[in-house]
């Protein structure tokens, strides 16, 4: 069995590589674990930007969620510890909240020329391609795969297991085979039948003492309540939940529970090289598998759908300059401009949130109330910080700023030097390397990070 590209995991990500390879020449084959009408059934916060889709649809003809969709959101509130300060973050299109089993059926229906294979398991490599199992091993023979698999990443798990049988034997040493336990997120959510106080509103409650490294989320879903919390992992996800049960009152412990259930999620910078080669096969990562999720908050359904249609698009590229022809003619080069365009336009991002990420994991529920009450962090701020920008502050607004939290000086010198390696590890994503200066660009990248750990 042949094809040219072999997508594993029909989640967004695959969904969408899968849906802007479907009218290309190529023979593509969309595997998934699950059997075909539970695909889309997963644990998560459910909600999603407009924008995603605004240019999937302008891209790929990629259909808007209807039926699939139980509530339109306009804006997120963001609650200090002891609830007395509340920054209303508004979205600039708005978003939806997803019935997620029924949009993963939705993305499905929209691919009509890739050959979907389910109930299939990604096991190895082999010589020519991978080996997978259905009722049985089976191999199939391709050039290049696209893990899409999810928080387990079984494709980049397996990358690193022999570097002897890469093309170069530093190819398949570009890939991070595991992710540190610090960048992981335990969480447990439940589907609630309960009335929202605050429709059209997600709210994200920040407090040490129920989700330590994360935030408890509530977000509306028309006659549901969607709520969960995230935390550093080990911690157990599901006792803390249940403390914040209590806290919640007798009201929302009354209320029925529809669903419940627990995840992982990764909340990092993507996996500094999302292309690889093993055994002269190309490999590439999307969605979770690349930690292309955004490391605040968790939320990875949109940047998984925009990553899955850059890695397609690349992919064209590729055969269109290789002429299709023959198996082997895949090399690192080819697949590095998936890596270089996403990064230097969506990398440096992530990568900036995720030390934003560190320094409010590293702040006392205290220095919090106490910075978000002076103004030390302002509603502006975090909408410059989700939307990937710099927070630049005049001379004058940081006298004010530091002027207002004499009590928490320490707090502000603190979001000064974060801000300062923010900027700095943009501008290394900007001018992310070519294959051979990786290395050195993945050292510098390194220090950044443990600059700012040892200064928090």
């Amino acid at each position: 069995m042949y094809y040219d590209v072999v997508i594993v995991g029909a989640g967004p990500g695959g969904a969408i590589a899968a849906k802007t390879l479907d009218n290309s020449n190529l023979s593509v084959c969309l595997i998934d674990a699950k059997p075909k009408e539970k695909i889309g059934e997963k644990v998560c916060g459910d909600a999603v930007g407009k924008e995603f889709f605004d240019f999937l649809h302008e891209k790929i003809n990629l259909e808007y969620p209807d039926e699939e969709v139980k509530d339109r959101i306009g804006g997120i509130k963001v609650f200090s510890p002891d609830r007395k300060t509340v920054f209303d973050v508004e979205t600039k299109d708005g978003g939806y909240m997803l019935d997620r089993p029924k949009f993963g059926q939705h993305l499905l229906r929209q691919i009509k020329n890739v050959h979907l294979i389910d109930n299939t398991k990604f096991m190895d490599f082999y010589e020519k391609g991978i080996i997978v199992q259905r009722q049985n091993l089976e191999k199939i023979e391709c050039q290049i795969v696209i893990d899409a698999s999810g928080f387990n990443a079984v494709v980049r798990k397996r990358t690193n297991n022999n570097s002897n049988n890469s093309n170069n034997n530093n190819d398949a040493l570009l890939m991070e085979k595991d992710i540190d336990k610090n960048d992981i997120a335990v969480c447990y959510r439940e589907i609630r039948k309960y009335k929202f106080e605050d429709p059209h509103h997600c709210h994200i409650y920040l407090n040490n003492k129920f989700s330590p490294g994360g935030y408890v989320w509530e977000f509306p879903e028309g006659e549901h309540l969607n709520v969960g919390l995230g935390v550093l992992y080990p911690s157990a996800p599901k006792k803390q939940y249940g403390e914040y049960a209590k806290f919640r009152g007798e009201k929302f412990l009354n209320s029925e529970i529809i669903h419940g259930g627990g995840g992982i999620s990764p909340t990092r910078r993507p996996i500094d090289s999302l292309v690889s080669m093993y055994n002269g096969i190309g490999i590439m990562l999307v969605g979770d598998a690349a930690c292309q999720v955004n490391p605040i908050h968790g939320g990875g359904i949109g940047q998984a759908m925009r990553a899955g249609y850059f890695a397609g698009i690349s992919i064209k590229k590729i055969f269109e300059r290789n002429g299709n022809n023959g198996v082997g003619k895949i090399s690192l080069n080819d697949l590095w401009e998936y890596n270089s365009y996403y990064m230097q336009n969506y990398g440096g991002t992530i990568a900036s949130l995720d030390l934003f990420r560190i320094f409010l994991q590293n702040l006392s529920n205290e220095e919090v109330n106490s910075g978000m009450s002076a103004g030390l962090i302002q509603e502006g701020d975090l909408i410059k910080i989700s939307e990937g920008e710099e927070i630049n502050l005049s001379a004058t607004e940081k006298i004010t700023r530091i002027a207002k939290s004499l009590a928490i000086l320490n707090t502000a010198k603190k979001l000064a030097y974060t801000a300062k390696k923010m900027k700095e590890i943009k501008e290394l994503y900007r001018n992310y390397p070519s294959p051979e200066k990786f290395s050195e660009w993945k050292e510098n990248v390194g220090r950044i990070y443990e600059d700012l750990r040892r200064h928090l």
